[in-house]
C-alpha cells in the first residue's frame, strides 16, 4: 500500500509493522483495571441481586456501562486484531508515513520539516520482545500559536523492531532534509555543498 501513495521520485528507506502480540495485547495496565473493576462490580450487583427491588431494567443499563473497562480489555484486542493488517510505518526521503485503519485504510503522513522531536520507549514487555515503540512529536497550529507538542497513535512507530536504530535513521533523514530544503543547493556557493541528501 504504501508503494503506492509515494511520488515518483520518491524512495522508501525503511518501513516496518508493529510486534503482532504487543499489538494486539496493548497496555498491559488495562487488564489489571478491568480484573479489579469486575471483581468490584460482582460483589456489588450480587450484593444487590439479594434484594428483589433492585431486579429492574435501570439496575441492568447501570451495570452494562458501569462496567465499560471490562468491555474495553475485552474488545480492544479483537479491535487491534483487525486493524493490524493495515498497519504499517514507514519512512521515505521526503516524510513519514503511518497506515492504519479498520474499515479502511487510513494514511497520516508528516514532512520531515515538521517533526519537532523523537523519543524511543520501551515497556517492560517491549522490553522482552527486543522491541520499543518511536514518538514522533510535531507543533500542532491551534489558535494561531505553534506551541503545542503533539504524539498519538497516528504519529507513532509502536513495538517497532530496532527502535534505537531506526530512531538513528528517522534522526539523520529529518535534519538532512530539512536543512536541504531550508537551503537548496542551487543557492550554497561552491565551497559548500550541504547535506547528503542522496540515500542509497
Amino acid at each position: 500500500m504504501i508503494e503506492s501513495i509515494v511520488d515518483d521520485n520518491e524512495r522508501i528507506l525503511w518501513r516496518g509493522k508493529p510486534d503482532i502480540v504487543l499489538y494486539i495485547v496493548g497496555n498491559p495496565a488495562i487488564y489489571l483495571v478491568a480484573i479489579f473493576w469486575g471483581l468490584f462490580d460482582l460483589f456489588l450487583i450480587s450484593d444487590f441481586l439479594k434484594d428483589a427491588q433492585f431486579l429492574n431494567g435501570f439496575f441492568i443499563i447501570f451495570f452494562i456501562f458501569h462496567l465499560f473497562p471490562v468491555w474495553f480489555a475485552i474488545i480492544g484486542p479483537i479491535f487491534r486484531l483487525i486493524n493490524y493488517r493495515t498497519v504499517e510505518y514507514a519512512i521515505t526521503d521526503k516524510r513519514v508515513y503511518v497506515s492504519r485503519g479498520i474499515f479502511g485504510r487510513d494514511i497520516n503522513t508528516l514532512e520531515h520539516r515538521e517533526i519537532t522531536n523523537l523519543s524511543v520507549d520501551v515497556n517492560f514487555l517491549e522490553n522482552i520482545r527486543k522491541v520499543g515503540t518511536l514518538n514522533l512529536f510535531y507543533n500542532a497550529n491551534v489558535n494561531g500559536a505553534f506551541n503545542y507538542r503533539v504524539s498519538s497513535d497516528a504519529n507513532r512507530f509502536i513495538s517497532i523492531e530496532d527502535p534505537y536504530g531506526v530512531y538513528k535513521l528517522l534522526k539523520k533523514v529529518s535534519l538532512d532534509v530539512t536543512t536541504d530544503q531550508a537551503f537548496p543547493n542551487a543557492y550554497r556557493p561552491k565551497e559548500n555543498t550541504g547535506y547528503n541528501t542522496e540515500y542509497k
